[in-house]
């Protein structure tokens, strides 16, 4: 069997439907839509942002399997290098919340909050003119490492 292509015109149509798949909490679903998009159009800037959203939601799914070198790979895809560096600050975000679950990782998550924290504030400094994204998700991050009691892991060298 072979795949069937969307006709171009309707991209704009199909983007609507991936984000409502993400909305749902549907992300395999988007992810779909994506590639059936990528098929017609690999570059779709568009698409390849909800990709990635739909691909790091992932991480809020207990049996999925979240795959970090495709979601780097889609990033570096990106042509704004405003949109690589916020998005990788997303990723990082999402990881570290998935950590939190685990309270034998919260240490690694402060680690992946603290470089998604620096990734937001280097998207802010090139973001377009009155775009707060990455303000929301640095002030975000700060407000997770407080409220969890996040810290650094510890060295060991003193128990020897």
């Amino acid at each position: 069997m072979k795949y069937h292509l969307i006709h171009k015109d309707s991209i704009s149509t199909v983007l609507d439907k991936a984000r409502q798949y993400r909305s749902l909490r549907e992300p395999e679903l988007a992810i779909s839509i994506c590639i059936d998009i990528f098929a017609v159009d690999v570059n779709n800037q568009d698409a390849l942002v909800i990709y990635i959203l739909a691909l790091t939601d992932q991480y809020s799914h207990q049996h999925a399997k979240v795959q970090p070198k495709k979601i780097a790979d889609t990033i570096a895809r990106l042509e704004s290098e405003f949109h690589r560096i916020y998005y990788t600050g997303i990723f990082l975000e999402r990881k570290a919340r998935a950590l939190l679950k685990n309270p034998m990782s919260q240490s690694f998550a402060y680690e992946s909050l603290m470089e998604a924290v620096a990734k937001y504030e280097m998207a802010e400094k090139m973001a377009p003119k009155h775009c707060s994204d990455p303000i929301l998700r640095y002030n975000s991050c700060l407000r997770t490492i407080e409220k969890e009691h996040l810290q650094p892991r510890a060295e060991f060298d003193e128990l020897y």
